[in-house]
């Protein structure tokens, strides 16, 4: 096809964050996209069964036909039809990152006429390398809804590696107009708050109250606010635990978090998160080196300007704004200066 966008898989960071961006965009624009070398850097190339899974959702979403879409595969065709307003079901049969899937289905919703209802099952809540749904649903979408866009969350079940098995509910609001955000300023630091969180298996070790303690105590000989963490265990098919830690002022929101590992103690674990939200603080950044590659393809489709700050100009935030710019003549303008990142686009 002649209007079919040609993206490079293995551009940049190469790895599923150009698939992921590339079909939300595809399904978001309504133009086709070819997807080649897909994740060629990688020890194990192609897609893996999480890429495939949010591949597939996406597809759900606007009705596409896709071709060589299956684990392993180095190449794909994306065909989006119309976005609709439905009830979308999305299995995951492994303990792949739904904060990686919802990476996918966020962007094209935005779109969507009426509400929308995600119900997620199987996958994990937490993972390396992903970012954990509490960050989703506290970080992100808080600012999100700055820019009009209004997402909610419900953890039914928690999933952990490598059995996964998660239960996850989200409902998408539908919004008249995107509007551009400036978090150039972040205003002064409100509070801290976050949630250690671990399978009901480890109640005995204390593992959760552990590691909100340890973080809680890191912050409080640091920062003069209101500082809660929460404890909380529940059943999952896997044991696993984590910390998420979040940093609210009075224009956006900072998130760092933690995963539980074996020879990690659970109050380092609460300290290594602690220290991580510190840096993003005293970096004097608006958002975090999280955030900065998830803003691009939602400011770029926003109205009016948009401007924010971050600790470093990561690969997956270059990557990110390549990817958008082969969908929309928009520009980005992205300046270092005294070891913060001002991107922006007008």
């Amino acid at each position: 096809m002649d209007d079919m966008i040609t993206v490079d898989g293995s551009h940049g960071e190469g790895g599923g964050q150009v698939i992921r961006t590339s079909v939300a965009l595809s399904a978001l624009t309504g133009k086709p996209v070819r997807i080649t070398k897909i994740r060629a850097k990688r020890c194990t190339s192609g897609l893996r069964a999480q890429h495939v899974s949010g591949i597939d959702a996406v597809a759900q979403m606007c009705n596409a036909e896709t071709e060589g879409v299956s684990v392993g595969s180095e190449e794909i065709d994306f065909f989006p039809e119309d976005i609709e307003t439905k009830h979308l079901s999305v299995n995951i049969s492994t303990a792949g990152s739904i904060g990686l899937v919802l990476q996918a289905l966020l962007i094209p919703a935005m779109h969507v006429r009426d509400r929308i209802e995600i119900d997620i099952c199987g996958g994990a809540t937490f993972g390396k390398w992903s970012p954990p749904l509490l960050y989703t649903k506290h970080v992100l979408f808080p600012i999100l809804l700055k820019m009009g866009y209004k997402a909610e969350m419900d953890i039914v079940k928690h999933g952990h590696y490598p059995k996964g098995g998660a239960e996850v509910k989200v409902v998408i609001h539908p919004l008249s107009e995107l509007k551009g955000i400036n978090l150039s300023e972040r205003g002064k630091l409100v509070r801290i708050c976050g949630i250690a969180h671990s399978s009901d298996i480890l109640t005995k070790a204390l593992v959760s109250e552990r590691s909100a303690e340890s973080a809680r105590k890191f912050l409080w000989e640091r920062y003069d606010v209101p500082i809660d963490v929460d404890v909380q265990y529940s059943k999952s098919d896997s044991a696993g635990a984590s910390i998420v830690l979040w940093a609210e002022f009075e224009n956006t929101v900072m998130g760092a978090d933690c995963l539980g590992e074996k020879r990690l103690s659970a109050r380092k674990m609460g300290v290594m998160a602690a220290e991580q939200l510190s840096g993003f603080i005293d970096s004097g950044a608006s958002v975090d080196e999280y955030m900065i590659d998830q803003l691009p393809p939602y400011i770029a489709f926003a109205s009016g300007s948009s401007s924010y700050t971050a600790p470093s100009f990561t690969g997956h935030a270059k990557t990110n704004i390549d990817v958008v710019g082969k969908f929309l003549d928009r520009k980005f303008d992205v300046e270092d200066k005294d070891g913060i990142v001002k991107i922006s686009v007008s």
